[in-house]
């Protein structure tokens, strides 16, 4: 896989950046760190159009490294000592919920925290229900990964032909919708949102003049 993604200015600096994405095998990792020229030519030969943004940058060298693996724990908590986001459920990023996740780990556990006594309690709660929703996005993202990001062509070609018209289906697009704002719970349930998000939501489609309720994506509030 290769990408770019804009990723806005500094407060400092008004200069749009980009986030450059190369996906390679672990094992070869070394190889291309150690010949820069091979490298490039390997990118300019799949995307030719990416080699000027990448002039002057030191690259591959100075690309940070980032090696996917799924974290499951079989505990959440000891002590006083609990773990959220990434420490909790790590996961290869194909579905982009690593900050979704924290987010929530963090409200769930403030929740808990309020609403029970006995700290091993709220710790409970708190595992359990992360757990509960965690699940389906560890299985998606473990299953993703070969699609996107390996050297197996058939598989993406499957995904190109499937993906896109899964999108078109009715139903199909609020289904990945679910998925990919961190609603889905299991397989075909939906975690609702808090009425105070939804009217923060609404307040923001209307400064931006767009009719509130445009987006629907929990319905069952």
């Amino acid at each position: 896989m290769v990408g770019m993604l804009p990723v806005g200015t500094r407060p400092d600096d008004p200069t749009p950046r980009l986030s450059f994405f190369w996906s390679l095998p672990v094992a070869e990792l070394d190889r291309a760190a150690a010949d820069e020229h091979a490298w490039r030519g390997s990118v300019g030969e799949v995307w030719p159009e990416a080699m000027e943004c990448l002039a002057g940058t030191a690259v591959p060298g100075g690309l940070a490294q980032a090696r996917y693996r799924d974290t499951v724990h079989s505990a959440w908590h000891r002590g006083r000592a609990v773990l959220l986001g990434d420490a909790a459920h790590a996961m290869s990023p194909q579905l982009g919920q690593g900050v979704n996740m924290a987010l929530l780990d963090a409200r769930a556990l403030r929740d808990a925290l309020r609403a029970h006594g006995s700290l091993g309690m709220a710790l409970e709660q708190y595992a359990r229900g992360r757990r509960s929703h965690i699940g389906i996005y560890h299985f998606w993202s473990r299953w993703l990964t070969p699609l996107f990001q390996s050297e197996r062509d058939r598989l993406a070609r499957v995904r190109d032909l499937v993906f896109h018209p899964m999108s078109r289906v009715p139903g199909g697009r609020g289904q990945m919708l679910r998925v990919l704002t961190g609603t889905r719970r299991g397989w075909l349930g939906t975690m609702p949102l808090p009425d105070a998000f939804l009217e923060a939501l609404d307040g923001c489609r209307a400064r931006q003049g767009a009719p509130s309720g445009t987006v629907q994506l929990a319905p069952d509030r």
